[in-house]
């Protein structure tokens, strides 16, 4: 009886705990946004086009909201306020939220490809409850692990209410977890994600299908719920609780930090518009008939059907562009990395700067010259709150924050106290400052300005320069002409270029060219002058249209290299011995590695020295097989001493005679 009236009094106490759950929500107003994820491209400083996924805020959205959402990238905000928006340029957005409302995103998912193909997506806000996180998750059944190899499974397994089996049987697996939240389908479908009065602060806001696929290919961006300023009044970040006084603002700036893995992207893309593409195709390089989907062929070599059906391994995952605000440094539009905090001038008092971490790895911002607290100010910025939580306790005052995955921080930093100091930098102390692992001075680098404050003066904002270049280095004997350093390609010698494409072939022979300005050269026949031009810091998608897309090209002339003489080339003769001696039934054997017989020899300019195969005779009972790169293999049924020529050869393909003896 007890245990009855107990359970009765918590029924009555939950109905009443719901009555006022429910009033306190129709309290709250409702804040609406309409959001679209789409496929986008984004185009990098070196000209390289790289396929995305994106967030896009509707042109359209609903009235009477008092709720935002922009695009981060400046290009994009400033061309979404115009009658012609960049369709399809990729950017992450921020979606400003006022304090105490709830928040519905109303999401179109335009996931569609070619052969039909599409891709569910969903909504994660990290951090916060909504969106149908821990109630509206999708699972997919795990794959068929039960005959896996030992040498992947090497301990023994069991299966529910069976006994312990032989090594290569894992134990079942359960569903996996597809989607984090509520999943919205593509096509027509409008999913309308509720979170009802989200926490003040800033938050990551996510895919949450496929996290490691959706992720990197730019399905993110941040959610702020604040008190916005207005006029002369300050904004509230964080309301005051208990004895904890409210966090008070002036001006505030998002800043968005992400990374592309432009290799994952392509495959991602290459298999989403590929027929038969499905999302549960665990992927595979095994070879088979027919391989797996990972595999471009069959066992017997012919083309694999089910090549690209699946996504490609996340664990290869490896960034070579770095943004902040979806906007990847250039030194050539340094203004474009220039951001402004909200309101736009007139701002006095303090600035909270929004840092969220949206890619894979981990950075470690700093914001250069930044100053906080009052009334004496610190270099550096206070420490207010991490993941929107308020940190206890007076602000710690750093110089730099260290951000893993997924992290958010708001630090503090007054306004800069001589109103004509150039904007702030900030940038990535894990120095993520490159492009496509080439470009210097680019990545995760950005201004942060206040009142409109302009970029610092520096000499390296200038446009871009590409100059002709010479190699005098073809040979009659028509050999390839290799440059694989980026130091000695054709960009060394260019100014703010970060990426060329070949825009003019050769006419004696065939040029690939690589990004990074290294390339090489195959001569048709035996020409020894040559050109070639092209494009740099150009888009690939424009050359062949409309010619080199931002107009700056430069030619680089091939000629004759100084013919070096075969007295250039130093060679010795060999002797060596085998401690075994010969047997008629087998052949006695003596295996001599690189460099082998080129040991002793040099070329006096400095060219590698290969041997010429063609030139390489033996005499007698003995048998030689000769690698280029000295080593070779000598055999003999007989005892005794055997003689054998080659010809050392350099890159010019200048040859030198000599001989070894081998000793069977």
């Amino acid at each position: 009886m007890r245990s009855n009236n107990y359970k009765s009094v918590l029924k009555h106490a939950g109905l009443a705990v719901s009555v006022l759950l429910l009033a306190s929500g129709a309290a709250f107003a409702q804040q609406q946004v309409n959001l679209t994820a789409a496929p986008a491209t984004a185009t990098m400083p070196d000209g390289t086009a790289v396929p995305m996924w994106g967030y896009t805020c509707d042109a359209t959205q609903v009235a009477g909201t008092t709720a935002s959402c922009t695009a981060l990238n400046k290009a994009v905000a400033a061309a979404a306020l115009t009658t012609t928006p960049l369709v399809g340029v990729w950017s992450p957005v921020v979606i400003t939220v006022p304090t105490g409302q709830t928040l519905q995103i109303n999401l179109t998912n335009s996931l569609s490809f070619a052969n039909g193909n599409t891709v569910p997506t969903s909504l994660v806000i990290v951090g916060q409850l909504g969106g149908g996180l821990g109630t509206g998750a999708t699972s997919t059944p795990s794959p068929d692990h039960s005959t896996a190899q030992p040498l992947t499974w090497p301990i023994a397994g069991d299966a529910p209410g069976a006994g312990l089996s032989g090594v290569g049987t894992p134990p079942t697996q359960g569903p996996r977890v597809q989607s984090f939240s509520t999943e919205v389908a593509a096509g027509a479908t409008v999913g309308s994600l509720t979170w009802t009065a989200p926490r003040p602060g800033t938050y990551l806001i996510e895919s949450g299908t496929h996290p490691s696929i959706q992720g990197p290919m730019g399905l993110y961006g941040i959610v702020v719920v604040t008190t916005a300023p207005a006029g002369a009044a300050a904004g509230t970040a964080y309301p005051a609780v208990g004895t904890t006084a409210a966090v008070t603002y002036n001006a505030d700036i998002p800043l968005l930090l992400s990374e592309i893995d432009p290799v994952q992207n392509t495959a991602v893309s290459a298999a989403v518009n590929t027929a038969g593409f499905a999302e549960t195709n665990v992927w595979s390089g095994l070879a088979g008939s027919p391989s797996g989907c990972g595999n471009p062929v069959n066992a017997d070599g012919t083309p694999n059907p089910n090549y690209n059906t699946c996504y490609p391994p996340a664990v290869n995952y490896t960034p070579l562009y770095y943004l902040i605000n979806g906007t990847a440094f250039d030194k050539t539009h340094a203004d474009a990395s220039r951001f402004l905090a909200t309101p736009a001038s007139g701002v006095t008092g303090t600035v909270l700067v929004r840092l969220v971490n949206a890619g894979l790895r981990m950075h470690v911002p700093s914001i250069v010259r930044a100053q906080t607290g009052t009334p004496t100010a610190v270099a550096g910025f206070s420490l207010i709150a991490e993941d929107g939580y308020l940190l206890p306790g007076v602000p710690r005052v750093l110089s730099e924050v260290f951000m893993p995955a997924g992290k958010t921080f708001d630090v503090m930093i007054n306004v800069p106290a001589v109103a004509t100091a150039p904007a702030l930098g900030i940038f990535d102390r894990e120095l993520s400052l490159s492009a496509n692992a080439t470009a210097r001075d680019a990545g995760m680098l950005a201004y942060v300005s206040v009142n409109g404050a302009g970029l610092p003066a520096a000499a390296s904002f200038t446009a871009a320069v590409a100059r002709p270049d010479t190699y005098n280095s073809l040979v009659p004997a028509g050999n390839t002409l290799a440059v694989s350093d980026p130091g000695k390609g054709v960009i060394a010698n260019d100014t703010n270029v970060n990426g060329v494409t070949l825009l003019a072939a050769p006419t004696n022979g065939t040029v690939t060219l690589n990004r990074d300005g290294t390339f090489s050269y195959v001569p048709s026949g035996t020409a020894t002058s040559d050109s070639f031009t092209y494009c740099a810091n150009g888009t690939l998608t424009t050359l062949t249209a409309s010619g080199c897309s931002s107009g700056i090209v430069a030619t680089v002339t091939l000629g004759a290299a100084a013919q070096e003489a075969a007295t250039g080339i130093t060679v010795a003769n060999d002797a060596y011995t085998s401690a075994t001696g010969p047997r008629t039934t087998s052949p006695a054997r003596l295996a001599i590695s690189p460099p082998g017989v080129l040991a002793n020899d040099r070329d006096a300019a400095g060219y590698p020295l290969t041997v010429d195969l063609t030139t390489v005779t033996a005499a007698g009972a003995a048998t030689v097989v000769m690698q280029p790169d000295g080593s070779f293999v000598a055999t003999a049924t007989a005892a005794g001493t055997y003689t054998f020529t080659y010809h050392a050869k350099n890159s010019q393909g200048t040859t030198s005679a000599s001989s070894a003896t081998v000793t069977l």
